[in-house]
């Protein structure tokens, strides 16, 4: 999920593999459903840059691809880079810079940037490992990255040029899947699907101390994602299996979750 001109953005992949986008100016009614040819086994991810929407993914060769769009309508400007991964990428914006977040074909985490989505270098490879897909987020001045560990633990890293990254925490929070992260009022708030396949959120105002856990009764197995549109918050999660529908709620505090 990513915001732009007043509207949350979501994007999914479809049963046929294609990947869809729709809009909302609430988090309530969606609309607009965008089906491009594009095709991926994986979710895709979106961030905003300059009145611009990005739309990273992690194609059927395994590249990693990102196209824009000045509308969430009209997507071109396709790049395909020649990293590989076996999950799909994150994407995050701070200081007129895109980031991208991927996990390597031998699972270590890697990060390069952009200033405009196409020309992409200063490629960091982390000695961090992971299994599923690592999420990015920016909070003031400094990017924060949040994965689960192989011994299925979160972590959580911060840089403040996307170069050198220190700080690991490393919480007892266990999952099978990635977590998703966001800055929303000052702090960051991360959501993780628990060994019970519940949704938790938990929040820290410098990536170090978290705290103010909240379980929610929704149930997915696979990774959710927050964003951020004025002044709340937005979870987006697939149902379990055999229900995968697209669900979103939305909380003023990432406490009450509606």
């Amino acid at each position: 999920m990513a915001s732009l001109g007043g509207n949350i953005f979501i994007g999914w992949t479809g049963r046929d593999s294609k990947i869809n986008i729709m809009r909302s100016p609430d988090g309530v009614d969606f609309r607009a459903k965008i089906v491009l040819e594009e095709r991926s086994e994986l979710p895709p991810s979106l961030a905003t840059l300059n009145d611009r929407l990005f739309l990273a993914w992690t194609g059927r060769d395994g590249k990693i691809n990102i196209m824009r769009s000045e509308d969430g309508i009209d997507f071109r400007a396709k790049i395909t880079l020649e990293e590989q991964s076996q999950s799909d990428p994150g994407l995050v914006s701070l200081d007129g810079r895109l980031f991208l977040v991927w996990r390597g074909r031998d699972d270590k985490i890697n990060i390069m940037r952009s200033s405009d989505g196409i020309d992409w270098g200063a490629k960091v490879t982390l000695e961090e490992q992971t299994e599923e897909r690592p999420s990015l987020a920016s909070l003031e001045d400094r990017l924060f990255i949040a994965w689960t560990g192989r011994d299925s633990k979160i972590n959580i890293m911060r840089s403040s040029s996307g170069v050198d990254w220190s700080g690991k925490v490393v919480l007892e929070e266990r999952s099978n899947v990635g977590p998703g992260l966001t800055s929303f009022g000052g702090r960051l708030f991360l959501v993780w699907c628990g060994r019970d396949d519940k949704l938790n959120v938990m929040r820290s105002s410098e990536g170090i101390d978290w705290g103010g856990k909240v379980t929610l009764e929704d149930q997915t197995q696979d990774a959710p994602m927050l964003t951020t549109l004025n002044d709340r918050l937005y979870l987006a999660f697939t149902g379990r299996r055999g229900n995968e529908k697209l669900n979103v709620r939305r909380s003023s505090d990432g406490i009450d979750w509606r």
